[in-house]
């Protein structure tokens, strides 16, 4: 069978009113690229290819702002982003490089509220954060399940625990400015098992057109 093929640089396809409704193209960096317009003739979807492999997706509303991107990274991780109508992202969902799923929830100046993760092993923590992005309280399961609270101050340094022992013995202890253990109850305990700490936030994609 003959083959039929078209090459070109930029492919456009129109409506039966001649709106350009797709473009599939090269951007200007030789990068491909697809984008989806509307009647309204406003961006509404665009998928692209970065340099390194990494692609992404992003979504549009009807005023042509993007809101929702997803993305697949060429060290293996991905990412899905939602955006608020005034532009700032409010929720991620994301898998790091191992496969550690991460998701961030943040309030509407865009600031990072919330944090929940879990580890390569399969232990959950939760991150809260206070209006400065800083980490104030992180609860989560040790790697053998036992759980435990870990309170900061607003330079994020730990001062309390509390939390239970592998065989179910309730602990609680108090830390100075320094890190040091303050005040501890039952005396005995030594903090020796610690919980996974909270995952970082997962990356937005880039979905990139011809400029």
């Amino acid at each position: 069978m003959r083959k039929r093929v078209i090459r070109a640089g930029e492919i456009e396809i129109e409506d039966s009113e001649g709106r350009v409704r797709a473009r599939f193209g090269v951007s200007n960096e030789d990068l491909p690229f697809m984008s989806f317009y509307g009647a309204d003739d406003k961006l509404r979807a665009r998928f692209g290819v970065q340099p390194d492999g990494s692609a992404g997706l992003a979504v549009a509303d009807d005023d042509g702002k993007v809101r929702a991107t997803f993305g697949l990274f060429a060290d293996g991780s991905a990412s899905m982003a939602m955006v608020d109508r005034n532009g700032k992202v409010r929720a991620k969902f994301g898998l790091g490089t191992e496969g550690s799923p991460t998701l961030a929830l943040r309030n509407k100046d865009g600031q990072l509220g919330f944090v929940y993760s879990l580890a390569q092993q399969g232990s959950p923590t939760i991150s809260l954060q206070d209006e400065d992005g800083k980490v104030r309280a992180r609860i989560g399961l040790a790697a053998e399940g036992s759980p435990i609270l870990r309170l900061l101050n607003k330079e994020g340094e730990l001062r309390a625990i509390l939390g239970l022992t592998a065989d179910g013995t309730p602990v609680m202890q108090f830390l100075d400015d320094k890190g040091e253990p303050e005040w501890t109850a039952p005396s005995s305990f030594s903090p020796t098992v610690d919980a996974p700490h909270g995952a970082s936030e997962p990356a937005g994609p880039e979905a990139r057109e011809r400029s």
